[in-house]
């Protein structure tokens, strides 16, 4: 899914970079369901609040497990290398995964 994550495939790599704009929404809607919570104390937007914030991390957790699963097995290869930062949006961060060499002799 495009909205969470960009995946680019090269001869020799597979470059995953976490696009930060979910991760600040989420934050967001974090910061306004505890300002309802705390400051307002009302149950109406409470009611409209969570069940989107919940579904909102619902689809963006099953969105990124497929991702996570394909750097996992690289992790335990020894073929990951990171860059960048969860919260820049001018260097998001991002996984790079050498492709495993075939070995036709």
């Amino acid at each position: 899914m495009s909205l969470f994550y960009e995946r680019q495939e090269t001869a020799d790599a597979v470059t995953i970079t976490l696009k930060p704009h979910s991760l600040y929404l989420m934050l967001v809607m974090l910061a306004v369901w505890l300002g309802n919570d705390f400051l307002l104390k009302s149950a109406p937007i409470a009611q409209i609040i969570m069940p989107i914030f919940i579904v909102f991390m619902v689809i963006r957790f099953f969105s990124l497990v497929r991702i996570q699963r394909e750097v996992l097995v690289a992790m335990k290869q020894g073929r990951v290398t990171t860059q960048g930062s969860k919260f820049s949006f001018t260097n998001p961060f991002r996984y790079v995964i050498q492709k495993a060499q075939s070995s036709d002799a």
